[in-house]
């Protein structure tokens, strides 16, 4: 049996979510988790990023004051935009390297660097959110850039790959194997959660699992991710947040 011990993907205020920094805390120690992470999207996000990077520097100030009025580890972190072909994301450097957690995602509401890529892949990728034909179509140029990004800044994970556009899963996954990146099982969204899974089993690349939660009643709510790992007979020692021991259960 598994026990989930951690969410790591939360999103405040500060982006899309709807959720002050404490009310993801204070829902993530009602769940009775260990470690909680806000981690809210990149400032290149259409309508969903933080408004700058600075934004994150603000948010580990908060974290440091909450972790001492709740019994719980308070980690902050960015849901990176891949803003590129090549790999780039939307989190400069200076800023990275002070996070607790990097993720990596592809959106398809993003504003890309160079800007002409933002017509060229991005929009065709939003109209394969309704075309099959297209969406096979981009599979190509999403699975690039997304292994280029794991290469060129070392994520923890990549966030819900294959949702909303689609990847080659094996070929995410032994870039992660290669890495040490963690594919992630999103507890919050329906895709090819299994697909992710075998992809993992298959190359030897590190899973998490996480709510990637909007709202405080869903911080924590893990258990699905968790029926998929037992569905797959994963080992724990492939989940980061996960131990041996009694069977997670929402509260």
């Amino acid at each position: 049996m598994l026990q989930l011990y951690a969410d790591w993907h939360t999103h405040s205020c500060y982006s899309d979510g709807s959720m002050t920094p404490e009310q993801i805390v204070a829902a993530a120690a009602r769940r009775g988790l260990d470690e909680v992470a806000i981690t809210d999207h990149g400032p290149r996000g259409m309508f969903i990023g933080v408004r700058a990077a600075r934004v994150y520097l603000e948010l580990k100030e908060q974290a440091a004051r909450l972790a001492e009025r709740y019994s719980i580890r308070v980690l902050v972190g960015a849901e990176a935009n891949v803003v590129s072909l090549s790999g780039d994301i939307d989190i400069p450097d200076e800023v990275a390297g002070k996070l607790d957690i990097l993720i990596a995602g592809l959106h398809p509401q993003v504003w890309c660097k160079p800007v002409m890529q933002t017509l060229t892949w991005i929009l065709p990728g939003w109209l394969g959110r309704y075309s099959g034909r297209v969406r096979a179509m981009m599979r190509g140029a999403n699975t690039k850039a997304l292994v280029a990004a794991i290469y060129k800044n070392r994520p923890a994970f990549v966030s819900h790959p294959g949702l909303m556009m689609d990847v080659d899963l094996d070929e995410i996954a032994r870039a992660c194997s290669s890495r040490g990146c963690a594919m992630e099982i999103n507890a919050g969204h329906h895709y090819d959660r299994d697909g992710v899974i075998k992809a993992a089993l298959k190359w030897g690349a590190p899973l998490v699992v996480n709510s990637d939660a909007h709202y405080p009643e869903s911080v924590g709510e893990l258990a699905e991710g968790l029926a998929l790992l037992a569905k797959n007979r994963v080992p724990p020692e492939q989940v980061l947040n996960a131990r041996e021991g009694l069977n997670y259960l929402a509260n």
